[in-house]
């Protein structure tokens, strides 16, 4: 992985922007950063390339099909690593796992599931969290409306 640098306030202005709309041309991101169309795009591809941008996504909206989203908090029985390792490496890998994140408090997991249904959802919980004995117990909140949803980062 190459060497970690220091954000300019150049590169932080093109991060704000490209979190919010990565297909902008380095012609209409000169509009807002005062720098030429060619060192933006000398400027893109380093933050590709060091790993500070790691990929340009398209995020859909539910035009596409109904979906159902839910918030599972989740308690281990073990701790183990090896155990533990493999539960995270089974959530990571399920499509339906939109967030995986670590967290303190009574839980020792929290993810947010997108599925198509309550009955995809069943199936996603009965064959991932409830079949596996070190999950020790989850609890689920569903999501009645999205009001806001953004992957971006705060510069």
């Amino acid at each position: 992985m190459p060497e970690k640098r220091e954000l300019d306030g150049h590169d932080r202005a093109l991060l704000r922007l490209l979190q919010v709309d990565a297909a902008r041309t380095a012609d209409d991101l000169a509009q807002e950063v005062p720098l030429s169309p060619s060192a933006i795009t000398r400027r893109v591809r380093r933050l590709h390339e060091d790993g500070t941008i790691v990929a340009d996504v398209a995020i859909v909206s539910d035009r596409v099909a109904p979906f159902l989203s839910a918030l599972v908090d989740v308690q281990l029985d073990r701790h183990a690593l090896a155990e533990v390792d493999a539960v995270l490496r089974r959530l990571c890998a399920a499509p339906e796992v939109q967030a995986l994140m670590e967290v303190t408090g009574p839980s020792d997991l929290a993810l947010l599931v997108v599925v198509a249904d309550m009955h995809a959802f069943n199936a996603f919980a009965d064959a991932m969290l409830g079949s596996d004995p070190v999950v020790r117990r989850y609890e689920t909140r569903f999501v009645k409306k999205r009001r806001k949803f953004t992957t971006a980062l705060p510069l």
